[in-house]
């Protein structure tokens, strides 16, 4: 008989057992992971369905969550607003949950079985429609950072103005399990399969065995994180820049050709969008030029002068200098609408300076240089540094290109400073307004 050494026998059991237990605990958490995926957005699918059940009967639904954004008398008159809509209109109020709110009225727009606008508003002022009457989807202006009451009020404003025309927009009712679920289930389930076949059949090979479950659970958590993230950018200007806020986020950026195709469609609405918003602030501007006066109403009247050129020189165009010009046609309708807010608060006007990568982000917070906000080199008429918003910051200082920036259809879908328009690019769309009509002006002497 053959003795076996003792220091044999105890790195045969350390081995053994060692390698049983790394495997156990990858197992492990394979299986939570998996758990979270399929748990996690169970709430959020019971909400939509109550919101859906509430509003066959009701006109405005406040979801438990957001009971505090509206008190009652304000609630009395946004319902009394949309019961006297010229289209069937739902109102919804709701939380701030990590879901994309253009998700979310589309998904309770699915799953309702009326025929209606379904307007949407979060604690941020951020507003969103879907439609389940025959008619493309309709468009709401920029509310983000208003007051809830203003918000709904001046986005059924807009939608009361919208006729119904185009053809009936058909929407996921988000019920199924998305796909990275699926691959987080499937990561449980192989390493749970991989712990038995090592545990059974008594065949150990710890190093491949831990590569397993590394790959498995570092598979496993980027795709749940990618989950998270959101889907695919389906409307660029408005996805909010505070979605994408967080730790440990992954920041998803859609294939090219995905977003070749969704700005085919968003640059026929940023020019229509772009004459009903000068339509919008023309006349809020007439009704109130007999009572406000001084610089920041000037600045509104020079914004929407300069809106108004821009928009009789892009008619009838679809090149990249006129895609470049309807962005910056659209953004000094928004400065417009800020500056006309000032004035008629007798307040100096207020110029800041907003994200160099989408100026519908936000306000910048800082400085980053131009080429960590992609992946290549931009050109040199760029700047070298730019301001930037939080998120667009945070991104830069992690190496990953920004998600959303405000491309432009040259053949494929390009940052807009990469496409090199000028005045735009050298300037940036997040300048002030007064700098964004200079630089207009400049470009036509």
């Amino acid at each position: 008989m053959t003795a076996i050494p003792l220091w044999a026998r105890v790195l045969r059991h350390v081995t053994v057992w060692g390698s049983a237990t790394l495997i156990a605990v990858g197992a492990y958490i394979g299986a939570m992971i998996a758990v979270s995926a399929f748990l996690d957005d169970r709430p959020d699918v019971d909400s939509h369905d109550r919101a859906a059940a509430a509003l066959r009967d009701d006109v405005v639904y406040v979801d438990q969550r957001a009971a505090n954004l509206l008190d009652q008398a304000t609630l009395a008159e946004i319902e009394k607003r949309a019961a006297g809509m010229s289209q069937p209109t739902r109102v919804v109020v709701w939380p701030r949950d990590g879901e994309w709110l253009g998700n979310t009225v589309e998904y309770i727009a699915a799953r309702s079985d009326v025929e209606s606008r379904f307007l949407i508003v979060d604690p941020w002022g951020l507003t969103k429609v879907a439609s389940t009457l025959p008619e493309s989807e309709p468009s709401v202006p920029d509310t983000l950072n208003s007051p809830v009451a203003a918000a709904l009020t001046e986005a059924l404003d807009k939608l009361e103005r919208t006729p119904v025309r185009g053809e009936r927009t058909e929407y996921d009712d988000g019920g199924g399990l998305p796909g990275e679920q699926w691959l987080a289930a499937a990561a449980g389930a192989g390493l749970a399969l991989f712990a038995g076949f090592t545990v059974l059949s008594g065949v150990v090979v710890a190093f491949s065995t831990v590569l397993l479950v590394v790959m498995f659970a570092a598979l496993a958590v980027v795709s749940y994180r990618r989950r998270k993230a959101g889907p695919a950018i389906a409307h660029i200007e408005a996805r909010p820049a505070e979605r994408r806020q967080g730790r440990n986020q992954v920041v998803y950026r859609p294939p090219n050709d995905v977003l070749v195709r969704i700005n085919k469609v968003r640059i026929t609405e940023r020019a229509e969008l772009l004459r009903d918003e000068l339509l919008a602030l023309g006349e809020r501007m007439a009704e109130s030029t007999d009572r406000v006066d001084g610089p920041a109403w000037a600045l509104a009247l020079d914004c929407y002068a300069v809106a108004g050129r821009i928009a009789d020189t892009v008619e009838g165009r679809d090149d990249l200098a006129a895609q470049a010009d309807v962005v910056a046609g659209l953004v000094l309708v928004a400065r417009g609408r800020r500056a006309a807010d000032a004035a008629e608060a007798d307040r100096e006007p207020t110029e800041t300076v907003d994200c160099f990568a989408n100026p519908f982000h936000g306000a910048a917070v800082g400085p980053v240089p131009a080429i960590s906000l992609g992946t290549e080199r931009p050109p040199a008429s760029v700047p070298q540094r730019v301001e930037v918003c939080a998120t667009c910051r945070a991104a830069a200082a992690k190496s990953i290109a920004v998600a959303d920036p405000l491309v432009l259809d040259a053949g494929s879908a390009t940052a807009y400073w990469m496409a090199e328009v000028r005045p735009w690019s050298e300037i940036g769309y997040g300048a002030p307004g007064r700098d964004l009509i200079d630089a207009w002006n400049r470009s036509r002497v």
